[in-house]
């Protein structure tokens, strides 16, 4: 067993086939459909909310972990007598640490937990837990493998392309009166993950393609260790292939797979937009 145990939430897109070989405990998010709420997973799955937000059948919104699900992962992690380490969705997308600090302090300082916001989601998250895991299985004590993952948060990007303003409108610091001005112009944001937050980046106006954009802000890092396109549930509408070409092209040995995401993604950002995940790696190898 891991002197350290990794925990993460549902946003991270582990599958349990990779959760079980990473020993990492993945706290499900919740999802609002409708006025109704379900557990991701046991209750309703990523295929199915993904399905419902493509579609536009009913407004989904994401919410923290349960309580009882909280509780019985920390009382089980006192149980055992371990150290845990909480890496979190970006919490300007969910809100999850204040009910996972109330129930550890419920708990009496028994329930030994460091928490870090990724500021990440979808496969930058999924990438942060996993080095976080391997470092763990690799004999790293709690202060070296929370060094490890501060030190990669602050060197992981995501970027998002959309055209879905109502959706931006929830999540982003745009104002209605904004949007309807952009969408008459043919104006449309590039929005990145920032701190945790998602904050329009730059604007795309007709005179250049989001894929002139994309590709541009990837060219700007001095180092790129691994890059992915996230795809969502509906066709975006960009050439996802010329993206990649371009990007292999001008960065020659560096694979860009395309990697769909998840539901929080798709709520946040909406099921039409393209993503791109850019990491400049650790200098260190776990």
């Amino acid at each position: 067993m891991n002197s350290v145990r990794i925990i993460t939430d549902s946003a991270a897109e582990l599958s349990a086939q990779e959760a079980g070989e990473l020993q990492v405990d993945v706290l499900p998010l919740r999802y609002n459909v409708g006025g109704t709420v379900y557990r991701q997973g046991s209750e309703m799955s990523a295929e199915r909310l993904l399905s419902i937000i493509a579609q536009g059948k009913a407004k989904v919104t994401a919410l923290a972990p349960a309580t009882e699900d909280i509780t019985q992962l920390l009382e089980d992690v006192t149980r055992a007598g371990q150290v845990a380490l909480f890496i979190h969705v970006a919490g300007g997308l969910v809100p999850v640490v204040q009910p996972v600090q109330d129930i550890a302090r419920g708990l009496f300082g028994r329930a030994r937990i460091e928490i870090i916001d990724s500021m990440s989601v979808s496969y930058g998250l999924k990438r942060i837990v996993e080095t976080a895991a391997r470092a763990a299985a690799d004999g790293a004590d709690i202060a070296e493998t929370s060094q490890v993952v501060r030190s990669l948060t602050s060197r992981v990007y995501t970027l998002f392309y959309t055209e879905d303003f109502e959706s931006l409108e929830h999540t982003v610091d745009i104002q209605p009166s904004q949007a309807v001005l952009a969408s008459i112009l043919g104006v449309r944001p590039l929005v990145v993950l920032e701190e945790g937050r998602l904050i329009p980046l730059e604007k795309v106006t007709p005179r250049t393609t989001p894929v002139d954009k994309l590709a541009e802000f990837v060219l700007e890092f001095a180092s790129v260790a691994e890059l992915a396109v996230l795809t969502g549930p509906r066709d975006s509408g960009l050439d996802v292939d010329e993206l990649r070409e371009r990007i292999e092209q001008s960065l020659p040995g560096l694979v860009v797979p395309a990697v769909p995401y998840g539901p929080l993604v798709a709520a946040s950002v909406g099921p039409r937009c393209l993503g791109l995940f850019v990491s400049e790696g650790l200098d260190g190898a776990w």
